[in-house]
């Protein structure tokens, strides 16, 4: 396989010899022999030197002319006086011929004049590339007859190559592709996103499943609004909205700060009772992750509250909790509630003997066991609150007997580290759905800020005696032969869109549907589709020719010819859309890359 050096040196050579941009065909066969070792750059500029289209410039000219001809043909301009004096002179002395002139020309140019044919071979490959198969001599001469050293000249000529305007292009058909290609990025990049998408909606709890830039304009939204958190302390409020993290971080050593110095400040004893706080605060944490949930309580208390076993057991132990229920739940709940508590009122006895009295009434029932699980979590975590609350106690009872307020100092001083410390991770958490989303909106917006640019740049096409117009919605009765008509669709058909059928009254010489490279033409039958393609067919009717659009991939499409008239007619339900050219004959349709033409 060529080179990108070999197939830009063979380009240079067309531009340079020949005055044009290489055909494809042409130019993979001479790069590919470059490749192989069967041609060289030299063998092949003598080969053009043999070309009709290079003696037919250069044959028969004197010295002087062939001079200003290959000036003004290669670098688009008069020879200098000095440098056609020199290849004068060259050609006088032997040291140069006309079939070697070109070559000694571009191999000794100077600095613009190089940029120059850098410039012209630029802008042919890309020609070349553009056109592929429907490659057009004067086309490929006509793009860089006005190229210079200037980027400007550049421009103007790609310009004239994405717009379509010169010979043998479909125009605005780059615009157009370019326009479709902008368009199926979004889509592309909205299914490419969509999980992590619902993945942040979820956490947000911003709603999922509506169309992406709507569930994306409410994950940012609601992003946002989580981040405006606040945490208030025992000396004042701190709120994240509008606040930078490592601001709030550093705000939060002034609080670790803190605690350390007054646990500095305690005694040994008071130490050793402060560590047993610090333990019943975590083992509290603990209890309260693996507590049950609502449902969870709910579906014990219903499932103790239906046992036909235990209804003896919780009449009898709601009466003692001194609970008026009537129904078996809510006898349930009163248990529920006592074990949880490990206690009820009037009862003067620890939490472990209650709770051993409600096993041992309930054991007898099928269902206990199941409902003890459940309790027993809710159960830790309210004795883990009251070891809490007592190893608090246990150290501020230390003030009194020392006279000072240095337990509950430290206390004040451990529970505004902890508020904030727990604040802050919750501001980490919020900054990084920030980013996320913002992520995706940055590059969503892109996306769709550059497929808006590319249809703008459709809409603004102007060209003389030109229409380009959107299939919207509407028939179009066309404009005729005196203008060139060139029809795309504004919006893609999908198999679940509710995109109309067209007529189009006047399909003349000279006009084209632009319907893209997404589409594969099948030239046979309906019935012959290819389930492995997005495919459209033209048909022979009454009415004229009808292009048969699919609108996903399906083995046939569903739409049917009538049997009498072949006339083909669809509902905003089918699988496929039908465009109607109305009174013309098939012999004047042609196809190629994704554009039917009138010919």
């Amino acid at each position: 396989m060529a080179t990108q050096a070999q197939i830009t040196a063979v380009q240079q050579l067309y531009v340079s010899y020949l005055g044009r941009a290489a055909d494809k065909a042409g130019l993979d066969f001479w790069s590919n022999a470059i490749a192989t070792g069967t041609a060289t750059i030299a063998s092949v500029a003598t080969g053009l030197t043999l070309a009709t289209e290079y003696t037919s410039k250069y044959a028969g000219l004197t010295t002087d002319a062939l001079v200003d001809a290959v000036y003004t043909n290669v670098l688009g301009r008069t020879a200098d006086a000095a440098g056609k004096a020199f290849w004068v002179a060259s050609f006088a002395n032997g040291s140069v011929k006309a079939d070697t002139f070109v070559s000694s020309l571009i191999q000794s140019l100077g600095t613009q004049d190089q940029a120059t044919i850098n410039n012209k071979t630029f802008v042919a490959q890309t020609y070349t590339d553009t056109a592929g198969a429907a490659y057009n001599v004067q086309a490929g001469t006509q793009v860089i007859a006005k190229v210079d050293s200037t980027p400007a000249s550049v421009n103007d000529a790609l310009a004239s190559i994405a717009g379509g305007t010169l010979p043998g292009q479909v125009p605005a058909l780059g615009l157009i592709n370019a326009s479709a290609d902008a368009a199926a990025a979004v889509v592309t990049f909205e299914t490419d996103n969509k999980a992590a998408l619902d993945a942040l909606a979820t956490t947000l709890k911003s709603g999922i499943n509506a169309d992406f830039g709507t569930e994306l304009n409410a994950a940012t939204l609601a992003a946002d609004t989580a981040r405006n958190i606040s945490v208030t302390t025992s000396d004042k409020t701190v709120t994240a909205s509008g606040t930078d993290t490592t601001v709030l971080q550093a705000q939060g050593k002034v609080y670790d700060a803190a605690e350390s110095k007054a646990l500095g400040a305690l005694s040994s004893s008071q130490k050793t009772l402060a560590t047993s706080f610090q333990g019943a605060v975590a083992t509290e944490a603990t209890a309260k992750a693996a507590q049950a949930t609502d449902a969870q309580e709910t579906g014990a208390v219903n499932g103790l509250g239906a046992d036909a076993t235990a209804a003896s057991a919780l009449t009898t132990l709601a009466t003692t909790f001194g609970s008026a229920a009537a129904t078996g739940a809510e006898k349930a709940q009163a248990v529920y509630d006592a074990y949880e508590s490990g206690t009820y009122t009037g009862y003067t006895g620890t939490a472990a003997d209650l709770r051993a009295s409600i096993d041992t009434a309930l054991k007898s029932s099928d269902y206990y066991a199941t409902f003890k699980a459940v309790v027993a979590k809710d159960a830790t975590y309210a004795d883990a609150q009251k070891a809490t609350t007592a190893a608090a106690k246990a150290l501020t009872d230390t003030d009194v007997t020392n006279g000072n307020t240095k337990g509950a100092d430290y206390l004040k001083a451990l529970s505004d580290k902890t508020l904030y410390n727990d604040f802050l991770t919750k501001v980490v958490a919020a900054d990084g759905n920030v980013t996320a989303v913002k992520a995706i909106a940055d590059a969503y917006e892109a996306k769709t800020d550059a497929a808006d640019a590319a249809s703008q740049a459709v809409t603004d096409f102007k060209a003389d005696n030109v229409k380009v117009a959107a299939l919207a919605g509407t028939d179009t009765s066309g404009t005729g032969a005196a203008v060139k008509d060139v029809f795309y669709f504004a919006d893609k058909l999908t198999a679940t869109s509710n995109t109309p059928d067209f007529k189009i009254g006047s399909f003349a010489a000279g006009d084209s549907i632009v319907l893209g490279n997404s589409y594969t033409y099948n030239s046979g039958a309906l019935s012959t589709g290819d389930n492995n393609k997005t495919e459209f067919f033209l048909v022979k009717s009454d009415a004229g020719v009808q292009i048969v659009l699919e609108g996903a991939n399906y083995g046939s499409s569903e739409v049917k010819p009538d049997a009498t008239t072949g006339i083909i007619t669809s509902t905003n339900t089918d699988h496929a859309q039908v465009i109607t050219l109305t009174g013309v004959t098939i012999d004047h349709v042609s196809v190629a890359n994704g554009v039917v033409s009138y010919v």
